[in-house]
Parts: structure tokens; C-alpha cells; sequence
């Protein structure tokens, strides 16, 4: 016996034996391990989800009734396997439906909503688990589109123009009781503080009833785009033409645009200006002119006015000595006589009377044209005659 536990195969066979052993005793941990940490493969694991804003489906005759009540949006929580749970999380492959709500008919009703789609392995909890709905007879109009806008919202002294929308009209649908109750369709234009440019703006159409409370109806198109011009405000008047300066002794001055097309201008401005605004005034200054001529005048802006068109005009002086009432011209007669029948608007003789003697009519006269308005709409021919009739006058005496 002692003879084999010596043996150097027995020693051998031994180590073998509890090679063996171990490598049976650490392939069972091994899989013992995986069993713990994969519990899934021979179990099936509940979980749950909810799933929320899931549309609902309207199960109705859409062109006859109309139906009001359901909420935008309702809630299912899922109760199943996990892994099923999981794939319908993630594709929302269900719809939530209303259903059959035609056998119903007109009236009120309290329903629930019915997911439709879902796997018979899942149960559900829809929320809310019912609504109340009135059910009601559908029509349909087209209604004119308004526009509403704050003109105050405009800059100081521009003004907004017509509107005009891609669509004027819009078709209202919904219950036929409301429908009776549509008092105002409108789009609300709001525009910056101050605005000086055009507005153009996509906007939502507004449906209201006459206590201005909005209604439950559909609205095709639901929005309108909106175009509002935005201008200065302006008002065309006539020229009047003022005297300014120094005359020169013995002289006087007839005064008138020398372009037909320029006896008027339009001005810019606020509109309580525009509103008392008849003629705007232009200041010639005479000082120095012995001889008819033509200035080119910058027209000065009044007070309240941000801009005149034209800017500038040409007015035509016509010097008349009194001694002999002569107009004195710079050109040959022919040419002074063409010039002053192109120039008929504007021109006013500014010795309208003569007294009795040289000395009083000169200072009349002088006086007279320190600060005359001249009226634009006096033709020239009513200038030669009063300048024809104070040389016959002066002859006379």
C-alpha cells in the first residue's frame, strides 16, 4: 500500500482528479452568474407607461353635425410586458377614437374615448375617462374679412393707407346656433410705436360675437396676410407770393410764378396743420430789383410742416416805375409780353390806386407793397390793365 502512495502515477492521477473538480466547480459560478444578471430570459416583466397630448378621432359625419366639447388632447397610461410597453411608447401606433357618435344624433352626450390599435397583451386608463359633448347641426358661410389697426400707432404726421388681404372673404363653419351669432370677422393689425413704413403681417382671423366674446367655430383659412400702405400725409394748396424787403424808391413790383404747373404744392405735414392750411406763403425779397426779372425762390417750411414739394420755385418780378408807369424791363418788349402771358398765375399789380398827387402816390404805392400778399389766381391781363390804367391816370394829370 505504502508501495502505491508512492507511486509517482498514483501522485499524478490525484492532481487530475482535483483538476477535474475545479474546473467542474468554476464553470458551474460562471453560469450561475449569468442566470442572475439576465433575468428576463425566462421571465416576462410588467411595467407601465403613460403616453400624453394623444389626438382624438372624431367618429362622425363631419359635413352634417358639428361637435364641440371634446379637449384638444387626452392621456393613456399602458399597463403590459415591458417590451411591448416600450414599442408602443415609441411608435404610438394606437389612435384614441370617439366612436360612432352618428347613432347618437343632435343633443348632449357624455361618451369615452376607445383606444383602437393597441396590443390585447396591454391594458389601459384613457384620462379623461369621459366627456360631455353637444352634438349639433352643421353649417357653414363665408363671411367679409375686416381689418382693424391703431392708425395712432403711426409716426407724427403720416397716415395709413386701404388695406388689402390675399383673401378677402373666409368660410366659417360650425353649429348653425352660432353661427347665428357671428357679429364680426377680423383681422388685428398691431404695428411698431411710431411706424413710418408699409406693414405687411400674416395674422390669425378673429370671430366674435357682438359682445365681442369669441366663438367655437372653424375658420377656412384660419389666417390672412395683410398689406397696409403708410405714408406721409399731404395736402396740395395754392402758392401765395409776399413782398419782402426794400423797395426801391419810385418803384413797384408785380409778382407771379413764372411756371404755370407751380401754383400749387403739396405739403407735408401734421394734420392739424393740413387742416388749417389754405395757401402757403412764400416770401419774395425785392430789395435791389430796378429791373422785371426772375428769382429762384427756396420755399421755406411753415411750422408744423416736415417737407413741401417742389422745393423751390420760379417767380417773376415785374418792376414798374411810377413816374411814368412804365414796367422797366431787361428784355425787348416782344419777349417781356410772351414771358408775362406765360406767367398769368400769381401776378398782382401792387399800385391798385392813385391819389391826386406825385407825391401821395408814391407813398401810397410804397406803403402799400411793404407787405402785400399776392393772390395767385389774378391773371396777368388784370396786371396790364391796372398798370395801362395808372399811366392813362398819370398822363391825366
Amino acid at each position: 500500500m505504502e508501495k502505491i502512495y508512492n507511486s509517482p502515477w498514483f501522485t499524478k492521477l490525484v492532481a487530475f482528479g482535483f483538476a477535474i473538480l475545479l474546473f467542474t466547480y468554476v464553470n458551474y459560478e460562471n453560469t450561475s452568474k449569468l442566470r442572475t444578471t439576465n433575468p428576463l430570459g425566462g421571465v416576462s416583466i410588467t411595467s407601465s407607461k403613460t403616453i400624453t397630448n394623444v389626438p382624438i378621432v372624431v367618429d362622425i359625419d363631419q359635413d352634417q353635425y358639428f361637435v364641440s366639447g371634446f379637449p384638444e388632447t387626452a392621456s393613456v397610461e399602458i399597463t403590459g410586458p415591458t417590451n411591448i410597453v416600450a414599442q408602443t411608447t415609441a411608435n404610438k401606433g394606437f389612435d384614441l377614437v370617439a366612436q360612432n357618435l352618428d347613432q347618437l344624433g343632435v343633443g348632449t352626450h357624455t361618451i369615452r374615448l376607445i383606444p383602437e390599435g393597441l396590443s390585447s397583451d396591454l391594458n389601459y386608463t384613457v384620462t379623461p375617462s369621459e366627456v360631455t359633448i353637444k352634438i349639433e347641426e352643421k353649417r357653414v358661410e363665408t363671411f367679409k374679412v375686416g381689418v382693424v389697426f391703431e392708425a395712432t400707432d403711426l409716426a407724427k404726421g403720416y397716415v395709413a393707407g386701404q388695406p388689402t388681404l390675399n383673401y378677402d372673404t373666409v368660410e366659417i363653419s360650425g353649429a348653425a346656433s352660432t353661427i347665428d351669432k357671428v357679429h364680426s370677422v377680423q383681422a388685428i393689425v398691431t404695428a411698431t410705436k411710431g411706424a413710418k413704413s408699409d406693414i405687411k403681417q400674416t395674422v390669425p382671423i378673429s370671430v366674435s360675437d357682438a359682445d365681442g366674446n369669441q366663438l367655437d367655430v372653424n375658420i377656412n383659412p384660419s389666417e390672412v396676410t395683410v398689406s397696409i400702405p403708410v405714408a406721409a400725409e399731404s395736402k396740395e394748396v395754392p402758392v401765395s407770393l409776399i413782398q419782402t424787403g426794400e423797395p426801391e424808391e419810385d418803384y413797384t413790383y408785380e409778382l407771379g410764378i413764372e411756371n404755370e404747373k407751380n401754383t400749387t404744392v403739396s405739403v407735408t405735414g401734421s394734420q392739424e396743420l393740413l387742416d388749417d392750411l389754405s395757401s402757403f406763403p412764400v416770401e419774395v425779397d425785392v430789395t435791389g430789383i430796378t429791373e422785371t426779372t426772375t428769382k429762384e425762390v427756396e420755399l421755406a417750411l411753415v411750422e408744423g410742416a416736415s417737407a413741401v414739394t417742389p422745393e423751390k420755385v420760379n417767380v417773376r418780378v415785374t418792376v414798374v416805375k411810377e413816374d411814368d408807369s412804365t414796367p422797366k424791363e431787361e428784355t425787348p418788349s416782344s419777349s417781356i409780353k410772351d414771358t408775362s402771358s406765360s406767367s398769368t398765375s400769381g401776378s398782382v399789380s401792387s399800385s391798385e390806386a392813385v391819389s391826386s398827387s406825385e407825391d401821395e402816390s408814391s407813398l401810397e404805392s410804397s406803403a402799400s407793397s411793404e407787405d402785400k400778399i399776392i393772390n395767385p389766381d389774378v391773371s396777368s391781363e388784370s396786371s396790364e390793365s391796372s398798370a395801362s390804367q395808372s399811366s392813362s391816370d398819370s398822363s391825366t394829370q
